[in-house]
């Protein structure tokens, strides 16, 4: 099964997803994304690790690239992904340079293909992208692009697509038995 959990940022999208993700296995891998290079997102890295002590989650630190996470061959169990606008962000905007939108959007839909291999069930956590206002910077336009592409895409496969607003989840696409 593959899951697409969307949302606006804070929205309890995190939370919903490793609850959707424990339902799913017991063996559960959690995708970080996140660089560790500001005390916001240290401070965010924390409270994430928090959220999900205890749920019996490995984790495979994968910033820049999917690729580690599908290394090792299949897994089995789920794997959440949290979250693709970081990911996205990440591979655009490397720390030496920036990134093509489209070499960006390829590798990354091809990465999650990938993922979608290598586990039984896939959970990916992605910001709602599609209210962004018109005349925004060049390289905050790519960005919007290349998530708002690759949810798209996602949401296509996906058996599975919720949007939470307000910690309610509000199931688009398919069914969920314990919502």
């Amino acid at each position: 099964m593959i899951a697409l959990v969307t949302g606006g940022a804070s929205s309890g999208k995190s939370a919903f997803a490793e609850k959707l993700a424990c339902s799913l296995a017991d063996t559960r891998t959690y995708l970080a994304t996140m660089r560790d290079d500001c005390d916001e997102a240290r401070s965010r890295i924390v409270r994430h690790q928090r959220l999900r002590q205890g749920l019996g989650f490995g984790t495979v630190e994968c910033p820049d690239s999917l690729r580690p996470a599908c290394a090792k061959g299949w897994h089995g169990g789920v794997a959440l992904l949290e979250d693709l606008g970081n990911l996205c962000s990440n591979a655009l905007f490397p720390p030496c340079g920036r990134a093509s939108a489209d070499d960006v959007l390829a590798r990354l839909d091809a990465e999650l293909s990938m993922l979608q291999t290598a586990f039984e069930h896939v959970v990916v956590v992605t910001v709602e992208a599609g209210c962004a206002a018109d005349g925004t910077h060049a390289s905050t336009a790519d960005w919007l692009r290349v998530v708002g592409a690759l949810g798209c895409a996602l949401a296509e496969r996906s058996d599975v697509v919720v949007e939470v607003a307000c910690g309610i989840p509000c199931v688009i696409k398919g069914r969920l038995s314990w919502t």
